[in-house]
């Protein structure tokens, strides 16, 4: 019996040196670049829990730099835990995290970032580091989920961080340029996108607003296309602004506003009075965001009012897309007698009812 309790407590003194040695050998083969320097981690790391669940591993590890802890935000934030929207430019090296209407940009080694549109600064800044090879993007935990409105804990004695709150799934997909888009699309993503990824990309934010307004995401779509020029137009590049939406729409006497009712872009635009066309320049509504400026143009069709009735009467009670264009029509949308014609050809053609479920 003393022989097996032997053997036992060698057991389990062997199990607990390799896993000690697999955690520190993980640790120490991680680099990071800092002032532009590459530094070897030689610190412990760090495991990363979402609703009480694991969403890191020992290739994945939290570190501790300067005082915080740096988690790979692709896969802890992203892939698993709480599904953040991301977006990337600059060749990566500015990253815009989004989370139930916040959103914080990061710069790479740039000690300060912008949370919901105020500059702030950061303690340790994001920066790359390689873990056996494998290149992850590291950001400062704390910062990122106070920023975005994520439950923060830290377990010192676990060497933990634990993170809680409501998971979202966006369904967000990545055009070919490597931009991933959802809640904090730019428009500026659209300026190299052929017509299918613009599709892609606005496709998923106008059915999730078609399952809160009720106004058919093929609607959308076709009415962004034609109003934008695929995105590219100058006023939607500059503004985010899709459907041409001025600051004076209708007196604004409709309720469920997105606009923040301040932000705006002057553009030089041309307009037809008594049958004469002249070039003024107008006021035109600015948002943070693509989803916003669908997010306004929904509330804007759903709720403008022409008198005491609604302009668009019945517009979110059909499924029928082309009904909706006919209500818009009928109530003043547009006049030109084309503009039915137009958008159903671009419905037809690009199969943007595909978005209608």
């Amino acid at each position: 019996m003393k022989n097996v309790k032997v053997i036992k407590k060698a057991a389990i003194f062997l199990m607990v040196f390799v896993l000690a040695f697999s955690s520190l050998s993980a640790a120490a083969a991680v680099t990071y670049s800092r002032g532009g320097k590459r530094v070897r981690y030689t610190g412990s790391s760090y495991k990363v829990y979402y609703n009480s669940k694991r969403v890191n591993s020992v290739t994945r590890p939290g570190l501790m730099v300067n005082g915080n802890i740096m988690i790979p935000y692709s896969y802890t934030m992203v892939k698993r835990g709480p599904k953040v929207s991301y977006s990337k430019q600059n060749k990566g090296k500015v990253l815009t995290l989004s989370y139930n209407g916040n959103k914080i940009v990061l710069y790479l080694n740039k000690t300060y970032a912008y949370i919901n549109g105020k500059k702030e600064k950061i303690r340790t800044a994001p920066f790359k580091a390689k873990v056996g090879g494998t290149g992850l993007i590291m950001v400062p935990a704390k910062v990122v989920c106070e920023a975005l409105g994520i439950n923060y804990t830290y377990n010192a004695a676990r060497k933990a961080i634990y993170m809680t709150g409501k998971a979202i799934t966006t369904n967000a997909p990545s055009t070919s340029n490597g931009t991933t888009v959802g809640s904090s699309l730019q428009a500026t993503a659209f300026k190299n996108m052929s017509t299918q990824e613009f599709v892609n990309a606005v496709g998923p934010i106008a059915r999730e607003d078609y399952r809160k307004t009720g106004v058919l995401a093929s609607v959308t779509l076709a009415q962004a296309i034609n109003e934008s020029g695929w995105g590219k137009s100058g006023l939607t590049q500059s503004s985010n602004n899709m459907f041409g939406m001025k600051t004076s729409l209708s007196g604004n006497s409709w309720s469920g506003s997105a606009w923040d009712g301040k932000s705006y872009a002057e553009v030089k635009t041309t307009e037809e009075y008594n049958g004469k066309k002249v070039i003024i320049t107008a006021k035109f509504r600015k948002y943070s965001s693509v989803a916003q400026s669908i997010a306004d143009h929904s509330a804007y069709l759903s709720n403008a009012m022409n008198g005491t009735h609604r302009r668009y009467n019945g517009l979110t009670t059909t499924k029928s897309y082309s009904t909706q264009l006919s209500i818009l029509q009928k109530g003043g949308y547009c006049t030109w007698s084309g503009y039915v014609s137009e958008l159903t050809t671009l419905i037809k053609k690009y199969n943007l009812t595909s978005w209608d479920n």
